[in-house]
């Protein structure tokens, strides 16, 4: 039987809250701030790869589905009576096929809390014991469930790495610091044996390296030299992997920058190492990769045709990896593709959790509707949702005038835009709560503020539904905040003498609060600008630069709700970047 998902807990910083994978992906990018867990999340999968995770002391969360063959390990045809009663296959075991199931295992081994679908019954017809026994002989199942990674190679690159010049050894390893690289690129370029072919460097990798440099540079040969005196920087009897471009001859790694390494350890481990006989000959398919921070030096640019090579191996090879990273550039290039999963760790100072959060970018196209790149929305401290540009403007400056300029989009916090309708498909509920035919915000980011027009024609009108719901949904996540405007909608905010100065205009009334400021279809009397300024419509984001820079504490302070407001949201904001 096969593990599907996979979650731990009582390792490292992952004590309280089970974390993990959902699913796993060709590619598999795991982002968090410093010191949150990301390299500690690693461990479990090098557990699955090495079948130790039974044996390490942690707690698991697993599911799976019931197959034929592991149940009639345990529940033998033909074999009948005992506490089970009947036949163990016919009247037992095969009514389990196929059958999904969640468990648990303790730090010993212990196998309990398993829970099947609502609708599947777990009695068994004989009676009381024989239902006990069933459960028995299905724990007996889940003792030998493995994962997919079970038995495979699994190969680090940690991010703190480098070619250094090393001495000549029959030994081959590549640690996951780099320490070996040299030795082995000796090796398959000097060696006389044809278990260490020398096309491997002076062709695969060669050309994997140029395709992933492009107009960077492009690199003739790869070739080491033994250092016999120490001169030249080397150390004595030590040999140095040196890159020949066309103009610039042979140049000793060195003096190259640690991206060019970087990529090279790479290429090492995808290329070299599977066919090196030095990991029990296995098929590229059988090996796990976990890279740890590629972008490390790396041009934005150099780091995209990286990551085109690494998804494009992963696929070709069938072949599974691991990224722990701060990038955008990840972030951008990984969040829209249908090949990768995004994960967030996040630490609370007492404990880690892992989410994912890729699958919300597949459902709701973020990065076209919502108008932001997955980058902006993962990488934010939090994220308040706004309804369009214009009201972003707004908030932007009320945020800078109230925080006195302590606070600033892109630095301490992201808008994102839901899109008015765009409401009605999205949620904001714990993962547990959360309907699968909508999208969850608060998996996007768990920090989150939602800013809504009110669209009261009156004191006692109603808000729409959509804005009901999603104001329930978020009074019942901690520190969240949601501003549904006592005011019709936002532009009701902006003063008279602010209209004044942005639209060279005098003697213009403060905007009622429930007044469409707006012309409407249906409306029963004009709307502010009609009324105001003799006009039928106005550009809302060019109003909104134009008002922005005349609004002052002062003068917005008694625009109805806007000062209660404002110090939540600058609280929510202090809260997030503390």
């Amino acid at each position: 039987m096969n593990i599907d998902s996979i979650h731990f807990k009582g390792h490292s910083c992952f004590q309280k809250e089970w974390a993990g994978f959902d699913t796993i992906k060709p590619i598999n990018v795991i982002i968090g701030r410093n010191n949150s867990g990301k390299s500690h999340l690693l461990d479990l999968v090098e557990a699955l790869c090495d079948g130790t995770f039974k044996s390490r002391g942690w707690q698991y969360r697993c599911s799976g589905v019931l197959d034929e063959e592991s149940l009639q390990g345990t529940f033998s045809a033909g074999t009948r009576g005992g506490a089970l009663g009947g036949d163990h296959w016919s009247e037992h075991g095969q009514y389990f096929v196929n059958i999904p199931i969640t468990w648990e295992v303790d730090g010993n081994g212990n196998i309990s809390n398993e829970v099947f679908p609502e609708d599947f019954k777990l009695d068994s017809s004989y009676s009381e014991p024989s239902t006990n026994e069933r459960l028995l002989h299905i724990r007996q199942v889940l003792q030998n469930a493995s994962h997919q990674f079970n038995e495979h190679s699994f190969r680090r690159l940690l991010a703190d790495r480098d070619i250094k010049t090393e001495p000549q050894d029959v030994n081959l390893t590549l640690g996951p610091d780099g320490n070996g690289a040299s030795n082995i690129i000796r090796r398959f370029i000097l060696t006389a044996n044809e278990e260490f072919p020398r096309e491997i460097i002076q062709r695969e990798l060669l050309d994997a390296l140029n395709f992933i440099f492009g107009n960077d540079g492009q690199f003739s040969e790869i070739q080491v030299q033994h250092h016999d005196d120490g001169r030249a920087g080397g150390t004595p009897e030590h040999w140095e992997v040196y890159l020949g471009e066309d103009k610039k001859g042979l140049i000793p790694l060195s003096k190259s920058g640690s991206g060019l390494k970087t990529i090279l350890l790479v290429l090492l481990n995808l290329l070299v190492i599977p066919k090196a006989k030095i990991s029990e000959n296995r098929n590229k398919s059988g090996f796990v990769f976990a890279f740890e921070e590629l972008e490390n030096n790396l041009h934005p640019a150099l780091l995209r045709r990286l990551f085109r090579y690494i998804e494009e191996y992963a696929i070709n090879e069938k072949i599974h990896i691991f990224l722990t990273t701060h990038s955008s550039t990840a972030l951008d290039f990984f969040g829209i593709s249908e090949n990768a999963q995004i994960i967030r760790v996040v630490h609370d100072g007492e404990s880690a959790r892992a989410t994912p959060v890729s699958a919300h970018f597949d459902h709701l196209g973020v990065v076209s509707e919502l108008g932001a790149k997955p980058s902006d929305l993962l990488q934010a401290n939090g994220i308040i949702w706004v309804e369009g540009p214009s009201d972003r403007i707004y908030l932007n400056r009320w945020i800078d005038l109230y925080s006195k300029g302590r606070f600033q989009e892109g630095r301490d916090y992201q808008c994102a835009f839901y899109g008015g309708s765009l409401l009605a498909r999205t949620q904001i509920k714990a993962p547990e709560e959360a309907d699968a035919d909508l999208v969850n915000l608060i998996r996007v980011n768990p920090n989150i503020m939602v800013v809504c027009d009110g669209d009261r024609t009156a004191k006692d009108s109603d808000i729409k539904g959509r804005v009901k719901r999603i104001n329930r949904e978020i009074k019942k996540i901690p520190d969240a905040h949601i501003w549904i405007t006592s005011a019709k909608e936002i532009e009701n905010y902006i003063p008279g003498s602010v209209l004044e100065k942005a639209l060279d205009r005098s003697g213009l009334r403060d905007p009622e609060q429930y007044e469409n400021f707006f012309p409407r279809k249906k409306a029963g009397s004009e709307s502010y600008i009609e009324a105001n300024l003799n006009r039928r419509n106005a550009h809302k984001e060019d109003l909104a630069r134009a008002s922005v820079p005349h609004m002052t504490n002062d003068i917005m302070a008694d625009r109805f709700d806007w000062n209660k407001q404002m110090k939540e949201i600058v609280t929510r904001i202090e809260s997030w970047n503390t």
